[in-house]
C-alpha cells in the first residue's frame, strides 16, 4: 500500500501498518491514527526523479537521541524507518537508508 502524497501526510496504521510514500515536495509526516499498544509500522519514504525532499516527523514519532534523521536526498532513492508503539509515542527501533528500490 502506499501513502497519499501531499503537504501534510496522513497515516492509518492499522490500515496500512506496512506502507510507501514517494515525495515530490518537502512534507511533513502527520502523527499516525490508530496506534495499538505494542504495534509496530514500517514507512518507505522515496526521492522522486528530482530528489532533496525533506520532511517533518510529528512531535510522537521518538529517535535515538531525540534527533529526526535526515533523509537520503538522491532522487530514486529511499529510506526505510520501523517504529514501535508505546504510550502514545512511536518508537524508532530500526532504519535502513540509501536503499535502491527501483
Amino acid at each position: 500500500t502506499g501513502l497519499t502524497d501531499a503537504a501534510t501526510i496522513t497515516w492509518d496504521s492499522q490500515a496500512m501498518p506496512v506502507t510507501k510514500v514517494t515525495l515530490t515536495d518537502n512534507r511533513i509526516l502527520a502523527a499516525p491514527s490508530n496506534g495499538a499498544a505494542g504495534q509496530f509500522i514500517s514507512l518507505l519514504i522515496i526521492q522522486d526523479a528530482t530528489g532533496s525532499r525533506t520532511l517533518t516527523w510529528n512531535a510522537v514519532f521518538e529517535f535515538p537521541l531525540e534527533a529526526a534523521p535526515t533523509l537520503t536526498t538522491t532522487a530514486a532513492l529511499g529510506d526505510l524507518f520501523v517504529f514501535r508503539y508505546h504510550n502514545s509515542k512511536w518508537l524508532q527501533v530500526g532504519s535502513t537508508l540509501a536503499l535502491t528500490v527501483a
